[in-house]
């Protein structure tokens, strides 16, 4: 399960960087838009799906990685 979100994530350059924002805080999506150079309502978009997929959680508008989320992103960062 963890591979097929390692290819999900990294197949995608956007989700990507929304991953790697993500990776060292907790970020409103105005912020990740900021950092990332995407569009807010993207990131909003993007963000959704990763919460759907379980990569990433929401508190009072802040995100964070949950525990597969890091264990992807530091997957990914691993291929690198």
């Amino acid at each position: 399960m963890t591979e097929e979100l390692v290819g999900y994530v990294s197949g995608n350059r956007k989700r990507e960087q929304i991953i790697q924002a993500l990776s060292n805080t907790n970020l409103g999506a105005d912020k990740i838009a900021r950092i990332s150079r995407i569009p807010e309502r993207l990131v909003v978009r993007i963000l959704e799906d990763l919460k759907k997929k379980g990569l990433v959680k929401v508190d009072e508008k802040v995100y964070a990685l949950t525990e597969t989320g890091i264990d992807v992103e530091n997957k990914i960062k691993s291929l690198r």
